[in-house]
């Protein structure tokens, strides 16, 4: 693995994601997290009425850091393409964008129709995405060992 950090941003909402209209997704926190495997930094967020109320930054270490890229690489096993009508089809009102550098190592934004990974490329026509419920189990999990990770250190 290169010296180059991952980046995980998550943004949890408390609802509205995915859910078409006028109203914008009511946020609850989020979390960023840029690690490599010796260290790394957490900035944590929480919102009301979608603004930042308060602000918690933490450097990330250890076993915490392990957790995250392995949680990163899991990620990746789960399947991607594009949106049907913008739902939330992983049900947990979390917002994902990992990348590396520049490039997107893998993302979820039911608002704007769009789940990437190494699976969904540039392909014409790209498919929907098609979960199922171990699928929306394990991307909870995902997310909940991120969080536990990141905010270990915050």
């Amino acid at each position: 693995m290169s010296d180059e950090p991952v980046h995980v941003t998550l943004v949890k909402y408390d609802s509205g994601l995915g859910v078409p209209g006028i109203m914008p997704p009511e946020v609850n926190s989020s979390i960023e997290i840029s690690a490599t495997p010796t260290g790394g930094k957490v900035v944590k967020r929480a919102f009301k009425d979608n603004k930042p109320q308060s602000i918690e930054e933490g450097q990330i270490t250890g076993e915490n850091i392990l957790t995250v890229l392995a949680q990163v690489d899991e990620l990746k096993k789960l399947p991607s393409g594009s949106l049907s009508n913008g739902t939330d089809v992983f049900g947990a009102n979390t917002v994902v964008l990992v990348r590396k550098g520049k490039n997107v190592i893998w993302a979820y934004n039911p608002s704007a129709g769009c789940a990437s990974g190494p699976d969904s490329g540039n392909q014409e026509p790209q498919s929907l995405l098609q979960i199922n419920n171990d699928h929306k189990a394990k991307f909870a999990d995902i997310i909940s060992k991120i969080y536990k990770a990141g905010e270990a250190n915050v």
